[in-house]
């Protein structure tokens, strides 16, 4: 598909665009109902109510109210706890085939386009730092990127879909919200996008299909990352 402009979204102005990684620059080998089961089991293991656990299995609603539940009823000590085993579980399923990792076809061609045009480039994830740095040279992306922002490079609760993560990076890039555009295959990244007042570009790399997509209303919908060059020439 041709991308879909919904915002009359323009590039005056635009200097960097931030990549979410899983689903959008690689195809992921990360076992993701795996990974939530085991992080809904190590919430369970350190007290958590079960009827607290998000309902929908939205895991990072899941952790957000763990938080909030322990911060009132566990002893110092909890937060570094908690966060090592979590971390620890994640790690372990994102490390399973990570040496597997492949570029969304098309991505190395868009970075070296972006870098022709002067155009930064950044990752925000929710990865690990050990995952992130081997799933990207697993698929010959790295050193593609100026700034990388990782799950544990900051609290737990500090990683996308908070905002604060994003505004990280456009913080290390030395720019604003409105000059970077963030690109990524799930609403966990555009919720990241509105919070931190980013335009946001979806792709299709993922598990959203268009119409999951037009429902949520993104500023682009795209098939790919590889859609970029012909999407910001237009706009010329």
């Amino acid at each position: 598909m041709s991308p879909i402009v919904w915002k009359g979204l323009r590039p005056n102005g635009l200097k960097a665009i931030v990549f979410d990684m899983d689903g959008t620059l690689i195809r992921t080998t990360i076992d993701f109902r795996r990974m939530n089961r085991g992080i809904a089991e190590t919430l369970l293991q350190h007290g958590l109510p079960k009827d607290i656990l998000d309902p929908h299995g939205k895991v990072n609603e899941s952790i957000v109210r763990a938080y909030s539940y322990f911060k009132i009823h566990s002893q110092d000590g909890w937060a570094e706890a908690l966060e090592r085993d979590l971390n620890r579980v994640s790690l372990e399923v994102e490390m399973a085939r990570v040496e597997e990792s492949r570029e969304v076809p098309g991505t190395s061609e868009v970075l070296s386009y972006l870098r022709s045009k002067g155009l930064r480039t950044a990752v925000l994830t929710r990865g690990s730092r050990a995952y992130t740095e081997r799933a990207l040279r697993a698929a010959n992306l790295d050193g593609g990127f100026e700034v990388v922002m990782c799950r544990d490079d900051h609290p737990l609760t500090e990683a996308k879909p908070n905002p604060l993560a994003l505004r990280r990076v456009y913080e290390a890039l030395g720019l604003r919200g409105g000059e970077c555009l963030f690109v990524g295959d799930h609403d966990t990244d555009l919720l990241c996008a509105q919070g931190a007042g980013s335009p946001f570009a979806a792709v299709l790399t993922g598990t959203f299909t268009a119409e999951m997509w037009k429902a949520l209303n993104p500023d682009v919908i795209m098939d790919s990352v590889a859609e970029l060059p012909g999407l910001l020439e237009g706009w010329r």
